[in-house]
């Protein structure tokens, strides 16, 4: 192959960077990670990076490729069949509208921000799987799923943040 050929599909590959981060960490979440007293709760791995990319580069994540990976997370994790879709859908569009609001704050400003964007996010996503259900699902496992992704939030960010400043510097 030609080399520019191979230079295109180095910038298609790191274009999809921010897509595979998010179905990785939706992976990361189907482990059987067991702790005692959060056996029904985990943190929303994938909610947390389509916020990130959200803001930082909402080009490379767009709305349909947040859609469908909450399809796959729905397929993947046994919920009702559009409730992440349209989560992470609500959540790439509310953000990437707000990427100039984020831009050149501190970290701890878009941590507030993901903190306030989980609240209805995961709120959503239980009464949509309770509605979808018919029963109210515990909302115990949805509280301290909140403060485990709350809390973890900037583990991830830090990690997609070095991710994205070496592979997506130039593209």
């Amino acid at each position: 192959m030609k080399p520019g050929v191979w230079h295109r599909l180095d910038i298609i590959a790191r274009g999809l960077f921010p897509a595979f981060s998010v179905f990785i960490l939706l992976l990361i979440n189907l482990l059987p990670i067991s702790v005692p007293l959060l056996s029904t709760a985990s943190p929303a791995l994938p909610l947390m990076a389509v916020f990130y990319w959200s803001v930082n580069r909402p080009d490379l994540l767009t709305a349909l490729t947040a859609f469908f990976l909450g399809l796959l997370q729905d397929l993947l994790t046994g919920l009702p069949l559009g409730v992440s879709s349209l989560v992470l859908l609500l959540v790439q569009t509310g953000s990437a509208s707000q990427g100039r609001f984020f831009h050149n704050k501190s970290f701890n400003v878009m941590w507030w921000g993901f903190a306030l964007v989980a609240v209805p996010a995961l709120l959503v996503q239980w009464l949509l799987s309770s509605a979808l259900i018919g029963a109210f699902l515990p909302i115990k496992a949805t509280l301290i799923s909140y403060v485990l992704t709350a809390v973890l939030f900037p583990l991830v960010a830090w990690v997609l943040a070095r991710a994205q400043n070496t592979l997506l510097r130039h593209i």
